[in-house]
């Protein structure tokens, strides 16, 4: 009997093991507006302050982490990942909360890719500080502006940052 179970059982964990290979490049895929993003870049506020962003996949390719690190301030991380066929991400700010957004409909080829407030941890009020939107503006393969929108008392407050990938 044991000699019919094992092989049966070895076969079936083959199996399970190459599924869960192969289910890593198609989540990479579907975060395929971020793909450009790897790597090292260099950008400016609009007060002319340097920040840098770095982006890496994670997870064997089901998420993307972002390390924003301005001039002379905390570096903050963003996770991108999949909510269902949607991007959605969790934005790890140094104002001690954490904002989670969700994309816009992204078609292929578009120039911009917009996400916006779900909820967020660590949010006592809705009016007190926290990222309220993020959108990226897709010049070429080595340029993008990101702008985040910082809600505050009701009241929106964008902050603009133009990158150039670091060679």
């Amino acid at each position: 009997m044991l000699r019919l179970f094992l092989p049966i059982l070895f076969t079936v964990g083959l199996t399970l093991s190459a599924q869960t290979v192969f289910a890593a490049p198609q989540q990479a895929e579907a975060l395929a507006p971020l793909h450009s993003l790897i790597g090292d870049w260099k950008g400016t506020a609009q007060d002319g302050k340097v920040i840098r962003a770095s982006y890496q996949f994670t997870s064997g390719g089901t998420s993307l982490t972002e390390t924003l690190a301005p001039e002379k301030e905390p570096a903050m991380t963003t996770m991108y990942h999949l909510d269902g066929n949607r991007l959605m991400l969790t934005h790890y700010c140094s104002l001690n909360n954490q904002p989670r957004m969700r994309t816009n409909d992204y078609q292929a080829g578009d120039k911009t890719l917009t996400f916006t407030f779900v909820d967020a941890t660590n949010l006592a009020s809705p009016s007190d500080p926290h990222m309220h939107q993020v959108i990226f503006a897709f010049q070429d393969h080595d340029h993008f502006t990101q702008t985040w929108v910082l809600s505050k008392d009701g009241k929106d407050m964008p902050h603009i940052f133009h990158f150039e990938r670091m060679k």
